[in-house]
């Protein structure tokens, strides 16, 4: 690697690892995952600078889609945390603020929050996310169609307990 390369991948890791660190949180849900995730897609990034270089963000992205997506594909039977024992202090709140939008997403099995979040938090096409975990558009367009069905069946029953909680009747669509 050329010391311009490196000066690059090095200035690229330390601007911009807790901003993979937040997007690799609301993609997978777990800080010390999310920790990992990160690091993995900085050493990629470092290790392909060449191919990389031209667009390090997005790069790094995809290493943590994929990555995660190995990971649930091979944990499909893992038992989901329960909301109540994330961390408060998460990196991911100031993304999503309201506590009970927080707690729908928690909801959610892995691949499905996976499509929300790159879909409607950071507006990637379902063309880009499917490129991004390897699966047909029709599966990553299923998959948001199920989690937004589930997130609207959560969200209007918290609106049914909370009638004060008028933002929800935005999202329970």
């Amino acid at each position: 690697m050329h010391a311009d390369a490196e000066t690059g991948a090095e200035e690229f890791a330390r601007t911009r690892l807790e901003s993979l660190r937040r997007f690799a949180y609301l993609i997978c849900g777990s800080l010390a995952e999310a920790d990992d995730l990160a690091q993995i897609a900085v050493v990629e990034v470092w290790r392909h600078w060449t191919a990389a270089a031209a667009n390090p963000e997005a790069y790094a992205r995809r290493v943590i889609v994929t990555r995660n997506v190995s990971r649930w594909r091979r944990w499909r039977r893992e038992v989901p945390v329960d909301a109540a024992t994330v961390e408060r202090d998460d990196p991911a709140r100031a993304r999503v603020s309201e506590p009970t939008l927080w707690q729908a997403l928690q909801t959610l099995r892995k691949p499905e929050r996976t499509v929300i979040v790159l879909h409607v938090l950071y507006a990637y096409t379902f063309a880009e996310i499917a490129a991004m975990s390897d699966e047909p558009v029709g599966t990553v367009s299923s998959r948001y169609a199920r989690s937004r069905l589930a997130l609207s069946r959560y969200l209007k029953s918290q609106a049914d307990e909370d009638p004060d909680a008028a933002w929800i009747a935005r999202w329970a669509v």
